[in-house]
């Protein structure tokens, strides 16, 4: 008699507005990885633009999903460190009440915005059994790095290949482009220059192996929450990490997954791009809504609750 495997993996998926694209992030997941996935865990923000409503992802998935909408909102602002001892504060910040309230050995933190060609936690399962590490995914926001600009290092060849002093890391802002070098002083407010500051596990497609930051998972004065923003989401989250020890593995998306897949070559094409301008938000649900009913079998009798998108 052949045993199934439980599987080892939850999913975490904030969400701020893109019902439609969230569905694919969620049906394109579960259509190749379906095998290894226990539970996932949509998190609405407590405002959402044009009434997104999310309500038809629990009714199609039942138990599968579990939908929790937070006490407070911060947007693209830091949630204050003094305040996030209180429970319904910390757990307001994104992708924060699955880590605590997941029980399975790996959680795979994704965006809303994603599509899935292929087996990426098979793929990434893989990689984290390569090595002792804390997290796998794309490493690095290396398009800002002066340290990429000078051909040091990269996320792929190895993140932690170059570790400047303070003083040579301040020479390298100098001599190449950093647009976000304004703010590196007071990010690396230790004066430690490694990690270097764009340096972290891009959260659009990332396994994290909760089992082993559990312990810290609750206390914020030990590790920022992956959720804050700082310099940037998880940035301060994963310099944590690593200044305690921990490794992280660079794994590329490759042809396992597209971020931001309803863009247009020539056009701004970030999730920020879509979500600040109405026409390309309008023009992203809309291929949703179509790849939903073409590809995975919904109704426009399931969509209707947010069918003010797509007129």
């Amino acid at each position: 008699m052949t045993t199934l495997k439980t599987p080892e993996v939850d999913v975490s998926i904030s969400a701020y507005g893109k019902p439609y694209m969230t569905a694919v992030s969620i049906f394109s997941l579960l259509k190749y990885s379906g095998k290894h996935i226990n539970k996932v865990y949509l998190i609405p923000e407590k405002h959402q633009p044009h009434n997104a409503n999310f309500n038809f992802l629990k009714r199609r998935l039942g138990d599968k999903l579990e939908l929790y909408q937070p006490s407070f909102f911060f947007g693209l602002r830091p949630a204050k460190k003094s305040l996030l001892w209180f429970n319904l504060y910390r757990r307001s910040l994104r992708y924060q009440y699955s880590f605590e309230k997941s029980k399975k050995k790996y959680l795979f933190v994704a965006h809303n915005d994603m599509l899935f060609h292929q087996d990426i936690l098979g793929y990434y399962l893989e990689q984290m059994n390569k090595g002792t590490y804390v997290g796998v995914g794309p490493i690095g926001q290396c398009w800002n790095c002066p340290a990429f600009s000078a051909n040091y290092c990269d996320g792929g060849t190895n993140y932690d290949a170059f570790r400047p002093t303070w003083d040579e890391f301040l020479n390298l802002c100098e001599q190449y482009p950093a647009p976000r070098k304004e703010v590196y002083t007071r990010f690396m407010g230790d004066k430690k220059a490694w990690p270097l500051p764009e340096c972290r596990l891009n959260e659009w497609a990332a396994l994290i192996n909760l089992d082993t930051i559990r312990p810290w998972v609750k206390k914020p004065y030990r590790l920022t929450p992956l959720g804050q923003m700082d310099l940037d989401t998880g940035t301060a989250w994963f310099r944590n990490l690593n200044h305690l020890g921990m490794k992280f593995k660079h794994a590329s998306l490759d042809s396992y997954g597209t971020h931001v897949w309803t863009g247009v070559e020539g056009e701004p094409n970030s999730g920020l791009d879509t979500q600040n301008r109405f026409e390309l938000y309008q023009r992203a649900e809309r291929m949703a809504y179509q790849k939903l009913i073409s590809e995975f079998g919904f109704s426009a009798e399931e969509l209707v609750e947010n069918s003010n998108i797509i007129l």
